[in-house]
């Protein structure tokens, strides 16, 4: 922003970050579950797809001190083109992953990000202007809003935000205008609104995680949003903006009821989805289930994993006690892999730290493979994929 209103929404930003970090803080650590064959299976898996087919990965946390772990990560496992949903602000780390993107040769791109406090200050819509004008500037591929909305962001009155609070509409309105698509989480496993204690199926990451509990009260004093009440502000504000391309992150914020997402499919053109983290989660419900839903949403959902790279190790779609592995890695993508391409039953989930549960892959046919792997990431990212 011009003038004095730079200075006014500088500490704003700079206070979004602040509680963004802290909320995320916990996930800066991956589970690093005790060894364990790759398939326990009494249906050994048959892989149908090349092995060396391309993929784009839309949901990536990258620090850029640790780009080269990252890119290496990502060439292992046939990921040509990354997304950084941590790609930073316009001065406040954007240019250097626009530096990052052309040194890969597009390899790995980056998500804007934007500060959320100050929303309801009269300078913001000419904050957000600027800023999503010097994301499109600087390479910006789309827009990562975090969870904090919903979930921590409170007003000047301090009564917390919901996520289709209006006041936040020039935001989206923009993103819209310029074609940025929004890649949008809202809420968390349903789970984690539920009571803490040993009879919670998650048990464990929370126990690790006590700030990811959403039981209780929030910081306003009053009880948390609920999981289905989040959803509702996540569908409404997808609603009101037809013109926005959204990403509902994580399968759609609801892998717990794919009936739900596939609603919000049919009723919004405007509506996508990504597989980010979740792949435990809707993949222990019926395979046969699922494989008809990726067969009739097959243009509207993209491959993401949530892996976050940084200096001190990997997170592998949840944080445990450790940091994750390089080797931790190949397993945490293989049994996604496993997941959409073969009929494997009762193999172990990506991320076991997210549920004492089993999966059941859905064997999907090569061409809706291609469409989740890359083409529709392509399309509505408006990436350019290497040549074969």
């Amino acid at each position: 922003m011009r003038g004095g209103s730079k200075h006014v929404l500088r500490p704003l930003a700079l206070q979004s970050c602040a509680l963004a970090l802290a909320l995320l803080a916990a996930g800066c650590k991956a589970n690093a579950p005790e060894a364990r064959p790759l398939i326990s299976s009494d249906k050994p898996p048959e892989k149908k797809a090349p092995a060396d087919l391309p993929r784009v990965d839309v949901h990536l946390h990258i620090d850029l001190r640790a780009a080269d772990e990252a890119i290496a990560i990502m060439r292992e496992h046939h990921i040509v083109v990354g997304l950084n949903a941590s790609g930073g602000e316009v001065t406040r780390g954007l240019e250097s992953s626009r530096d990052l993107a052309l040194k890969t040769k597009g390899a790995l791109q980056p998500l804007c990000n934007i500060a959320l406090f100050g929303f309801d200050d009269p300078r913001y819509p000419e904050y957000v202007d600027q800023s999503l004008r010097g994301c499109v500037a600087l390479g910006g591929k789309g827009l990562k809003v975090h969870k904090l909305l919903g979930l921590g962001l409170t007003d000047a009155s301090k009564a917390l935000t919901a996520v289709d609070d209006p006041r936040l509409d020039v935001l989206f309105e923009k993103a819209g205008e310029l074609g940025l698509p929004v890649l949008l989480h809202s809420g968390d496993p349903k789970a984690f609104f539920e009571p803490p204690t040993a009879a919670n199926e998650r048990y464990e990451e929370l126990r690790v995680h006590p700030g990811w509990s959403f039981y209780g009260n929030g910081p306003d004093g009053k009880p948390w949003p609920s999981w289905t009440e989040l959803l509702d502000q996540h569908e409404r504000r997808v609603a009101r903006h037809p013109r926005t391309i959204f990403v509902g992150a994580h399968f759609g914020n609801a892998a717990e009821d794919p009936d739900r997402v596939a609603r919000m499919l049919k009723r919004y053109p405007n509506y996508v989805i990504d597989t980010a983290a979740r792949v435990p989660e809707f993949g222990r419900i019926d395979a046969a289930r699922m494989r008809a839903f990726f067969i009739e949403h097959q243009d509207r959902i993209l491959f993401g994993s949530d892996l976050g790279v940084g200096p001190s190790g990997l997170t592998l779609g949840s944080g445990g006690e450790k940091p994750g592995t390089r080797e931790e890695s190949r397993d945490f993508f293989s049994r996604q892999f496993l997941y959409f391409e073969t009929a494997g039953r009762r193999m172990p989930s990506p991320t076991p730290i997210q549920g004492a549960w089993t999966i059941d892959g859905i064997d999907l046919p090569l061409p809706v493979l291609k469409k989740v792997y890359s083409e529709n990431a392509a399309r509505i990212f408006k990436l350019t994929l290497p040549k074969d």
